[in-house]
């Protein structure tokens, strides 16, 4: 009875498909970190060329140095913990613990400061698409993006200092090592472990799994919606636009504002596309750090632990297909990346558009009404 009361809960599911999943974990995560850390080096290198220069572009790369940072520094932690559970002694001193322990709260914060400029290139977005002339004057510039930029990494990792004094460095019972790596180890053997006041660490968990993950999920979440009805909006209004060929607006920079903040619905989706992944992965982790804080230590233990690795995980595959969502979505950064990286297939193009802009030229040359304007006609044309 108790077992289908466990199974009930999902319990038996969660743990098994926690015990089949570990197995594959360390491979899979190290080969998105690497494919993470790679891609980013790639966004932060296209969107810092001078052409490529606006505010949305200065927030992503923002982003890209956090989730860089993400990558390579998770990646030092999964060789760490591969290599601690093939039994290598030294790594379970007391030294690389200490490594370990700033490893893993870094990690923290370079999420969370990419989660906070997610939430801020949402909001610059928003304000281009809904008052697209005021934010052309005000917002919707490259030093207020700049500025967003040094705030968010000032303040995330001023706000993250608790969670540097949740865990804490202790010795590990050599039997109990033993028992679950199945291998004898000699000497003092560290490891991680919470600091023994429940109150600390469940404010920690408390302010982390509500200020820090479920509220802005939320409001993400907001934005989002908003953002989607604001395209669907400027969609409309676009279409008026190019109809009425801008008879509303007054002033030539009202007309630039109104062209340049109106006429690019491919990048407004490929951001959406972000954002939506962004709140896929974090509206979920916020909901279990909100469980923790209420059910304690148990429920870490029977459910949110068994998840963890999978959660890592699918922020480290979110951290890491920006660079595919770019290429496929957004000419602009696939041009810039093809001339730098691969200058030959420029060469090509340029190439192809000026054999068919002389093939065009060849026919308007062929044309009566050229023939008309030049004051030459060829004999076909002569008597007509």
């Amino acid at each position: 009875m108790n077992d289908t009361l466990i199974c009930t809960y999902f319990e038996c599911y969660i743990h098994m498909f926690a015990m089949y999943y570990d197995e594959i974990h360390i491979p899979l995560s190290i080969s998105i970190c690497i494919f993470g850390a790679a891609s980013n080096v790639f966004n932060i290198i296209v969107l810092t060329r001078k052409r490529m220069r606006t505010p949305i572009n200065i927030l992503l790369t923002g982003l890209s140095i956090a989730q860089w940072l993400l990558a390579t520094n998770y990646f030092l932690y999964l060789l760490l913990e591969y290599y601690r559970y093939q039994c290598v002694q030294l790594l379970w001193s007391e030294a690389f613990t200490r490594y370990r322990f700033f490893n893993v709260n870094l990690n923290t914060v370079f999420h969370t400061i990419a989660f906070t400029t997610t939430i801020v290139v949402a909001v610059f977005r928003y304000c281009a698409l809904k008052f697209p002339i005021q934010a052309n004057r005000f917002i919707y510039k490259c030093q207020p993006a700049i500025a967003a930029n040094v705030i968010i990494w000032i303040i995330i990792p001023i706000i993250s200092l608790p969670l540097f004094f949740i865990s804490e460095v202790k010795i590990v019972a050599r039997d109990h090592v033993a028992y679950d790596l199945q291998c004898e180890m000699e000497g003092p053997l560290y490891d991680l472990s919470y600091q023994e006041s429940p109150l600390l660490v469940s404010a920690v968990f408390w302010a982390f799994g509500i200020v820090f993950k479920l509220l802005p999920s939320l409001i993400l979440s907001i934005l989002l919606i908003a953002l989607i009805r604001s395209l669907k909006s400027v969609e409309r209004r676009r279409k008026n636009w190019k109809r009425t060929q801008g008879a509303n607006i007054c002033t030539n920079s009202e007309r630039k504002a109104k062209r340049k903040l109106t006429t690019r619905p491919r990048t407004t989706r490929m951001l959406v596309i972000i954002l939506l992944l962004c709140v896929m992965v974090e509206l979920p982790m916020g909901i279990l750090n909100l469980c923790v804080a209420i059910y304690g230590e148990e429920f870490g233990n029977r459910y949110y632990d068994p998840v963890g690795n999978l959660m890592e995980m699918l922020t480290l595959l979110y951290s890491s297909v920006s660079f595919v969502l770019y290429c496929t979505m957004s000419n602009e950064y696939l041009s810039t990346f093809r001339a730098l990286f691969f200058p030959w297939t420029r060469k090509n193009s340029l190439r192809g558009t000026r054999r068919s802009w002389n093939h065009r030229h060849d026919d308007e040359t062929k044309s009566p009404r050229t023939f008309l304007i030049n004051r030459t006609a060829p004999s076909s044309y002569v008597g007509s």
